[in-house]
C-alpha cells in the first residue's frame, strides 16, 4: 500500500500542503526538521524494566518503550525528529533520528527498542538500539529536538519491573507538568492495565489517572479519605511457595497473608530480610481495601495460565523465595515504611509442597514456631500442593489447651469440665444380646456446657490415654445432652447389631469415644477425670442384672432399667426381634423415678 506522502508526491503537492501537516521533514539535512515548537510532543509513558523471567538474558531487549502525545491541533509528520537518551546530567546522549511517521493530533505513538519489522502490536515505531537500555535504576532523560528546538525533555525514575512509569492521566499531557516527577506514578496491577502478561501500562492510550493526594490519604470512589495503614498483629504470612515443580520458580513462587482486620494495604512493602533489593512496595492512590478474614496473595507472576494456576494475585514481588537451611534460613517479609508486621523463616522446602500455617493459627507469632508448620497435602492449579488464597488444612499439630471450633474455622480454648459439670448417667456392664467386649458402655450427662476433649476414664485410677483426643476438633457437649462411650463402633445397623444396637447418629447421639477397660458385673465401680483429677464415680454394690442397665433417676437414685415399675423400659437395639437388652442410652433415663 501507497504511503500518504508517496499519493502526495505523485501529484506534485507536499504533504504538509495536501494534509495541513506540520513541517517537519528532512529537507536538506536528513538529520533536522523544523516547524516544531515546545510542548506540540510530551513524553507521557516509560516501560524501562520488562518483567521477565529471572536470570533470562537480555530479558529487556525487545520490551522497552516509551509514548509520546501529540499536544498539538493538527497531526504532525515526525520524519528527522530526533530522540535523546541519556543520564540526566549526561551531556552526550544516545540519539536516532526518525523515519517518517505521523501521529494524530491528540494521538499517541509508542516508540520501542525494536527492530521496525519485530515490533510487536502495541509498539508503533521501532528505534532498535539506537538508544541504549532504559535504565533500571537512578533514572534518566528522554528529549525530544526539532533542529534547535527541544519539543519536550522529560525524567524518569527507578524502574519497577513490569510496570510502567506514567504521567499523570487526570490533566491533558503538558510539557511542563512531566518535568515533575510528582505528577507521574507506576502503572497499577489491576487487568485492565495488563498489555501483556505480568507488564502493566497504557501503551497507545491515555494514562490512568494517578490521583496525586496527599501523603496518608487515599481515593475512596473519588473521594480522598485517609488510609487505614496496617499495624502489627493486623497481617499474618500465612503460606509459602518457594520450590514450586509444576512450572519454574520465576514464574511460580508466591506467598499468603491472612488479614485480621478491616486495613488498606496502599504502600505495603513486600521483601526478604538482609537482601541487596529494596522493598517492593504497593503504591497505589486508590484505596485498596483488604476485609478481616480474607487473604492476600503475592506472585512473582499474576498469569494464571503461566504461573502454576494461582488465581487472585493481589500484588507482585521481585525477589526469589529460596528452600533455605538450618545454616541459612529462607525469609519473607511485610512492611509498613520500616516497620516490620511479620516475618517467615524455613529451613527447607519440598519441591512442589508449599509450607503452611497450621488451621486456625492467626498471630504473627504464631509463625515463628516450626512445630505449627507443615507442608501442604492439597493440590491446586497445574498439580503442586497448597491453598494460595484458602484457609490451610489440620497440620495436625497438637497445640496445648487449645481445640479447632469447626463452627467458627478457628482454634479456641477447652472448656475443661469440672465436678459435677459430667454426670454418669447410665451404665451396661453384662449385655445379653452380644459380648461383654462388644456390648459394654456408658452414658454422660452434661450439666453445663462443656468439652469433652482430654477426657479421662479408668476402673480405680484414670487411664492416661484420653477417650478423646486433647486436641483436634473441638467434641462440646451442651447442658443437658448426653455422650455415649463403647468398647467398639462397628455396624450399628447390622441384624443382629455388632454394637449391641447403639445409637446410629442418624436421628440419635453418636459414640463419641471409645473405652478399653472392662466394666464388671459383680460390686465395682468406674471414674471420669480429667488432666488426673476425678470427677464422676459410678458404684454398683450388687451384681449387675443380665441385659440390663445400671441409671441414675431425676433425684440421682440408682436402678437397673428392668424395673417394670412406674414405666417399663423398651428396649434400645432399633427394634430387632434378636435384641432384648433393656436400657436408655443417648436419651432421658426411663423410669424416670426408681423406687
Amino acid at each position: 500500500m501507497r504511503s500518504l506522502a508517496d499519493l502526495a508526491g505523485a501529484f506534485g503537492l507536499s504533504l504538509a500542503a495536501t494534509l495541513g501537516l506540520v513541517a517537519c521533514g528532512p529537507g536538506d539535512d536528513a538529520d533536522t526538521c523544523s516547524g516544531l515548537l515546545a510542548g506540540d510532543l510530551v513524553v507521557t509513558e516509560v516501560l524501562a524494566d520488562f518483567d521477565a523471567p529471572t536470570g533470562s538474558s537480555g530479558a529487556d531487549e525487545g520490551k522497552e518503550w516509551f509514548e509520546i502525545h501529540n499536544a498539538s491541533s493538527g497531526p504532525i509528520e515526525l520524519a528527522g525528529v530526533v530522540l535523546e537518551h541519556g543520564r540526566p546530567t549526561e551531556v552526550d546522549p544516545k540519539r536516532h533520528a526518525m523515519r517518517a511517521v505521523t501521529i494524530p493530533a491528540g494521538g499517541y505513538l509508542v516508540l520501542g527498542n525494536v527492530l521496525p519489522d519485530l515490533a510487536p502490536a502495541h509498539i508503533d515505531y521501532g528505534y532498535a538500539n539506537d538508544l541504549g537500555d532504559l535504565f533500571n535504576t537512578d533514572g534518566g532523560r528522554l528529549a525530544l529536538r526539532c533542529g534547535d528546538t527541544i519539543v519536550d525533555e522529560a525524567a524518569y525514575g527507578g524502574a519497577t519491573p513490569g510496570l510502567a512509569f506514567a504521567l499523570d492521566g487526570g490533566s491533558p499531557p503538558d510539557y511542563m507538568a512531566n518535568d515533575d516527577l510528582a505528577n507521574w506514578c507506576e502503572a497499577e496491577e489491576v487487568a485492565s492495565y495488563e498489555y501483556e502478561p505480568a507488564n502493566f501500562g497504557t501503551p497507545g492510550a491515555p494514562n490512568q489517572d494517578c490521583m496525586v493526594v496527599t501523603p496518608g490519604t487515599c481515593d475512596d470512589g473519588g473521594t480522598p479519605r485517609p488510609t487505614v495503614p496496617p499495624q502489627i498483629g493486623d497481617l499474618t504470612i500465612t503460606e509459602v511457595m518457594p520450590s514450586p515443580s509444576a512450572v519454574s520458580d520465576p514464574l511460580g513462587e508466591w506467598f499468603e497473608v491472612l488479614v485480621n482486620r478491616d486495613v488498606d494495604i496502599n504502600d505495603l512493602a513486600l521483601d526478604r530480610v538482609d537482601d541487596s533489593t529494596a522493598p517492593r512496595v504497593l503504591a497505589s492512590a486508590t484505596c485498596v481495601r483488604a476485609t478481616a478474614g480474607t487473604y492476600l496473595v503475592f506472585a512473582k507472576n499474576a498469569d494464571m495460565l503461566t504461573n502454576g494456576g494461582v488465581t487472585g494475585v493481589d500484588g507482585l514481588f521481585t525477589f526469589s523465595l529460596v528452600p533455605g537451611t538450618v545454616a541459612v534460613p529462607a525469609d519473607v517479609r511485610i512492611l509498613m515504611g520500616t516497620t516490620e508486621l511479620d516475618a517467615m523463616t524455613w529451613t527447607s522446602a519440598r519441591n512442589s509442597r508449599a509450607i503452611q500455617l497450621d488451621m486456625g493459627l492467626t498471630a504473627p507469632a504464631d509463625n515463628d514456631l516450626s512445630t505449627n508448620l507443615c507442608d501442604a497435602a492439597v493440590t491446586y492449579g497445574a498439580g503442586d500442593f497448597g491453598t494460595p488464597g484458602l484457609a490451610n488444612p489440620d497440620c495436625g499439630v497438637v497445640t496445648t489447651g487449645m481445640c479447632m471450633d469447626t463452627g467458627l474455622g478457628a482454634l479456641r480454648p477447652i472448656v475443661k469440665p469440672t465436678a459435677g459439670q459430667l454426670v454418669i448417667n447410665e451404665w451396661m456392664p453384662d449385655p445379653t444380646h452380644v459380648g461383654d467386649s462388644a456390648g459394654e458402655w456408658f452414658e454422660l450427662r452434661a450439666t453445663a456446657d462443656v468439652d469433652l476433649n482430654g477426657l479421662q476414664a479408668g476402673l480405680t485410677t484414670l487411664g492416661t490415654t484420653p477417650l478423646i483426643p486433647a486436641a483436634g476438633d473441638c467434641v462440646r457437649l451442651a447442658s443437658g445432652s448426653y455422650a455415649l462411650f463403647a468398647h467398639v463402633r462397628t455396624d450399628p445397623l447390622a441384624v443382629p447389631p455388632t454394637d449391641n444396637g447403639l445409637p446410629s447418629g442418624v436421628l440419635d447421639p453418636v459414640v463419641v469415644g471409645l473405652f478399653g477397660f472392662g466394666l464388671t458385673n459383680g460390686t465395682s465401680s468406674f471414674q471420669i477425670g480429667i488432666d488426673g483429677a476425678n470427677l464422676a464415680t459410678a458404684t454398683w454394690a450388687t451384681t449387675s442384672v443380665a441385659g440390663s442397665s445400671w441409671m441414675l433417676d431425676t433425684d440421682g437414685t440408682q436402678c437397673t432399667a428392668n424395673l417394670t415399675t412406674p414405666a417399663a423400659v423398651p428396649a434400645y437395639n432399633h427394634g430387632t426381634v434378636a435384641g432384648t437388652d433393656r436400657g436408655t442410652p443417648g436419651k432421658v433415663n426411663s423410669p424416670p423415678e426408681c423406687p
